[in-house]
């Protein structure tokens, strides 16, 4: 016989990724927005926002000469995310560690973006 505990465990575990965090936002203004994020939608995240950087690297360091041509700018469906992710200052939720990686990647790439296009 089974231990109908522990199946409801698991079930219980598998049941809680599928959920969505609540993340808060905060600009260099002041001002403040909520977003919502899938947890199984987290990993494509990552993934796009990674496309991104490889698209608008970091400058080469002082001597040393870019050899490969950038990429041309990528058209993902997490753009607008990745937009308010890297303008954002500060952010705050539960279990938010993953998403400030993602979000220091998204701001390294927002501001060499907005290098390039000046």
């Amino acid at each position: 016989m089974r231990n109908f505990r522990s199946t409801n465990n698991r079930l219980a575990a598998i049941e809680g990724r599928h959920g969505m965090d609540i993340i808060k936002l905060t600009f260099a203004d002041g001002s403040t927005r909520g977003i919502k994020i899938a947890h199984d939608y987290q990993l494509q995240l990552f993934m796009d926002a990674c496309e991104w950087a490889r698209a608008y690297p970091p400058p080469a360091p002082e001597g040393m000469v870019d050899v490969d041509p950038p990429l041309p700018e990528p058209k993902t469906p997490s753009d607008r995310l990745i937009a308010l992710l890297g303008q954002a200052v500060e952010i705050d939720g539960e279990h938010v560690r993953f998403i400030q990686t993602i979000a220091s990647i998204c701001r390294q790439a927002v501001e060499t973006k907005g290098r390039n296009d000046a």
